[in-house]
């Protein structure tokens, strides 16, 4: 009996979820999943950082008994395939492209490592 109705329970509930922050402050995330969810741990490759903004969707689970999130709703408004855009919410942008040349704000480094 116990052990169906867990199963009911686990089932009722995603195990993965959308939810849209509801507050940062100073990097303290909030959101309302199952409850209002504060503190929030963010989840990137090695190396990234970033502070999700008021507003933002989260993609949510739960790990070791607390909300995790696996990670922020991309934008993929100008890249193609293979390539890998970093944005900021102020507009600063850091695009590698394909054909080897790095675009920032705008300035275009080539392959050969030249200013065009």
């Amino acid at each position: 009996m116990w052990i169906s109705k867990q199963t009911i329970k686990s089932e009722s509930e995603p195990a993965v979820q959308n939810t849209t922050v509801t507050l940062n402050d100073n990097g303290e995330i909030e959101t309302v999943f199952t409850g209002a969810e504060r503190s929030i741990k963010i989840f990137a490759p090695y190396g990234y950082s970033c502070s999700v903004p008021t507003g933002g969707e989260l993609l949510l689970t739960r790990s070791s008994g607390e909300q995790v999130s696996l990670g922020t709703q991309m934008q993929n408004e100008d890249i193609i395939e293979g390539e890998i855009k970093i944005t900021s919410s102020g507009g600063a942008y850091i695009h590698l492209k394909n054909d080897g040349s790095v675009c920032i704000n705008g300035l275009v480094i080539n392959s050969e490592g030249v200013i065009e």
